[in-house]
């Protein structure tokens, strides 16, 4: 197990077999590799991944289930057949916050992914934590993502 800390407020351990990744696959990943945080499994096709951004004075009002209904509008638009299959509310420490499992088809590809995507909101920033596999080796490495969950720390 590995561990890492980012932006100096979330500490998580993540499996080995993880390598970091750099600005340009955050950038072919994400769009950007500002304010993200990544680790990719090449062998399994794997990618764990956190971004974060200062909440606006209207988002300090937010929530996390009114910021995932921001990012899940931009994920129907920019991924091809995006499906939610499901939300969840994962318990970080004493606090719930919001979840979903989703699948998607890459580009250019036949390829299924299966995502998960949690966000928090903490110390006036929305983090996103993203878990993005291929659906087929999906049922192996969703326990892996569990871990990590309840791993984090709020520090």
């Amino acid at each position: 197990m590995n561990n890492a800390k980012i932006n100096n407020e979330i500490e998580l351990t993540y499996p080995d077999g993880f390598n970091q990744m750099g600005e340009e696959e955050l950038s072919r990943y994400f769009g950007t590799a500002a304010d993200r945080w990544g680790v990719y499994d090449a062998e399994n096709h794997t990618i764990l991944a956190v971004g974060w951004r200062k909440a606006g004075f209207f988002a300090n009002l937010a929530d996390e289930e009114s910021c995932m209904i921001g990012i899940e509008s931009r994920m129907r638009r920019s991924l091809l057949n995006y499906q939610r299959l499901s939300s969840y509310q994962p318990k970080i420490g004493k606090k719930k916050y919001y979840a979903i499992r989703f699948e998607y088809r890459v580009k250019d590809a036949a390829l299924v992914q299966l995502a998960d995507l949690v966000v928090i909101k903490y110390k006036k920033k929305f983090y996103t934590i993203h878990y993005i596999t291929r659906k087929n080796n999906a049922i192996e490495m969703l326990p892996a993502f569990e871990e990590v969950l309840k791993s984090i720390k709020l520090v």
